[in-house]
């Protein structure tokens, strides 16, 4: 068995258990908080929270297809352990920043809409 199967066989179920399970509590926690920003206005709540949730389980699959589509060919072990965590540490990282960019945008949205009204 080569070692590219081998990090598919590694890779695949890893980040299909990021993209699920953190996806979920992304959307199960982000409830809160959105209701407290859109002051309890349960409709619209709902509707944000599964836009974020679509656009997160999409951007999660394309990432996933075409970092499995570009990979480079591994001939070693330590050339496998590097890849796999080059490309977990890409999402992972990548995850972070835009949770927090959601986060600082609707904020500042709902602060900016409070000062308009």
């Amino acid at each position: 068995m080569s070692y590219n199967i081998l990090s598919y066989v590694i890779y695949i179920p890893i980040i299909s258990f990021i993209m699920i399970h953190v996806g979920w509590l992304f959307y199960k926690n982000g409830e809160i908080f959105l209701l407290n920003l859109f002051q309890y206005d349960k409709l619209l709540v709902k509707s944000i929270n599964n836009i974020l949730l679509i656009g997160y389980y999409l951007l999660n699959l394309g990432y996933a297809i075409i970092s499995i589509a570009y990979w480079e060919k591994i001939n070693s072990i330590s050339e496998m352990l590097n890849a796999l965590s080059h490309h977990l540490g890409i999402i992972i990282m990548g995850l972070a920043v835009m949770h927090y960019n959601n986060v600082l945008c609707l904020t500042y949205y709902v602060k900016s809409k409070l000062l308009n009204q």
